[in-house]
């Protein structure tokens, strides 16, 4: 799927996914959604954002990795 052009001036893009998208892990799906936001961001690969209630958080793990 095309994404939109960046707005002059603009590095991130973030819009509503109009697809259904799941993260399976070791064949047990992880998150499934209809509402996820698509982030795009000038340099970096695209990156799917899911709602928490969307998310089966008791199967994953905190660890000391973050981003910004």
């Amino acid at each position: 799927m095309p994404h939109p052009p960046f707005p002059p001036g603009a590095t991130l893009h973030i819009e509503d996914c109009p697809r259904r998208v799941r993260a399976v892990f070791g064949g047990e799906t992880i998150a499934d959604s209809r509402r996820v936001k698509l982030m795009l961001e000038r340099g970096h690969r695209p990156v799917y954002y899911f709602p928490r209630a969307d998310v089966r958080l008791e199967r994953l793990a905190r660890t000391a990795h973050s981003t910004h």
